[in-house]
Order: structure tokens, then C-alpha cells, then sequence
């Protein structure tokens, strides 16, 4: 609520902006709670304010914008107001790797991809992230990478065809061969790693999704 009413006093475009703003951050807030309450440690919940007080101030900022261009008689419905570019490449949970300097980062909204299913069926990349559970998706890693059953649902991916090789919205690829990615329950992207880092993939888990699933 403080946040409703701090920021939607003069917000123009409080319909699309604010409403999906308190969204995003309940979700965000929502799944680092549970797993604070289940064991993991007091840096995830920190990590809430770090995320969220720059999206908070920038939507102050466009805000003020927004009214400023209402007085003057118009007003556009920018892609900013959508919140659609939310971003957290700062967060303590964002990891990288290093030969990953372009395209989709850590940190960043995931985007939707086709894909096809074992028995060639499509299927969209939102389809398989459904639901409050941290995703793994390892892309031809070649066997087993980590057995996360408790904390994450694990997801192969395998370019038998074209069409199936995780290309995002963007048009440029989610993970390249032997690479994996952790998607938040959030739906952000949380980390890459090497098919082959099972120890750290393990360590990021134990830190930031313990208790997160409890069964599978």
C-alpha cells in the first residue's frame, strides 16, 4: 500500500505502470519470503530492496515526465510505462559468464522462445516456466547436470532442428550449447553457468532457492 500510494498520486499512466509495478514487485517479494522462511539466508531478502528501489525511482522519474508532457497537452503510452524493461543485471543474484557479452543477460527479463517438444509437438518457452518454481534449462549439456529435484524443475533442451534451437523474441539466442540458465520463479533470469559447473550451479541454489520446492 506504501507503495501504491507514493507512486500513484500523479502518475499518468498509473493504468498500465503502477498496477503491473505493484504486481512484479509482490511477485518478487513474495518468492524471496518463502524461501527466507524455509532456510535461506538473510542476502535474499536484502536483495529485494537492491532490486526494487532503483525501479521505484525511475518511475518516479517517469512519472514526473509523463504529467509534464499531460499538461502540455499530450501523452504517449511508452514502453517504459509497461514496464516491460525491468531489469536487475545488478542484483547479488545475477551471475554471468564470461564470454557472454551479448544478448540476453543476467538479470533481465527472460523472453518467450518456440520450441518443440520430444514428440515434435510446439511448444512456447512461457509454457515450461509456468508456475512459483526456480526452472534450470540446460541446452545440450550432454547428461546429467545437477540433481535439483527439490529446488527447481530441470528442463533439456536439444537442437535436433532448426526450429527447436532456443532462439528468444529478441532474435538473438537464450543459451548456446552446454550452456544452462536459472529462471527465477519471478520469471528473471538469475544466472548462466557451463553444463559442467555443478558445484556452483548447487552453491547459487543453496543460497538463493532453498525450500522453494519441496516435492516434485
Amino acid at each position: 500500500s506504501f507503495v501504491r500510494k507514493k507512486l500513484g498520486v500523479s502518475f499518468p499512466g498509473r493504468t498500465l505502470g503502477i498496477h503491473a509495478l505493484v504486481a512484479d514487485a509482490s511477485l518478487t517479494r513474495g518468492w524471496k519470503m518463502a524461501a527466507s522462511l524455509r532456510g535461506a539466508g538473510e542476502e535474499l531478502l536484502d536483495s529485494y530492496e537492491q532490486e526494487r528501489r532503483p525501479v521505484a525511482e525511475s518511475l518516479l522519474h517517469l512519472s514526473t515526465r509523463l504529467l509534464d508532457s499531460q499538461k502540455q497537452g499530450g501523452i504517449k503510452r511508452e514502453r517504459d510505462v509497461q514496464q516491460l524493461d525491468i531489469q536487475y543485471t545488478n542484483s547479488p543474484l545475477a551471475h554471468t559468464l564470461p564470454e557472454r557479452q551479448h544478448g540476453l543477460q543476467a538479470g533481465e527479463r527472460a523472453p518467450d522462445a518456440p520450441l518443440l517438444g520430444a514428440g515434435g509437438q510446439s511448444l512456447r518457452l512461457f509454457q515450461l516456466l509456468q508456475g512459483p518454481d526456480w526452472n534450470l534449462l540446460a541446452y545440450e549439456t550432454h547428461g546429467k547436470v545437477i540433481d535439483a529435484r527439490r529446488v527447481c524443475v530441470f528442463i533439456t533442451l536439444a537442437s535436433r532442428t532448426s526450429s527447436s534451437i532456443p532462439w528468444g523474441t529478441s532474435g538473438s539466442p537464450i543459451i548456446w550449447p552446454g550452456q544452462c540458465v536459472l529462471i527465477r520463479p519471478d520469471g528473471y533470469v538469475g544466472a548462466f553457468f557451463h553444463g559442467k559447473q555443478s558445484n556452483d550451479i548447487e552453491n547459487y541454489l543453496s543460497r538463493f532457492a532453498i525450500g522453494i520446492k519441496d516435492e516434485y
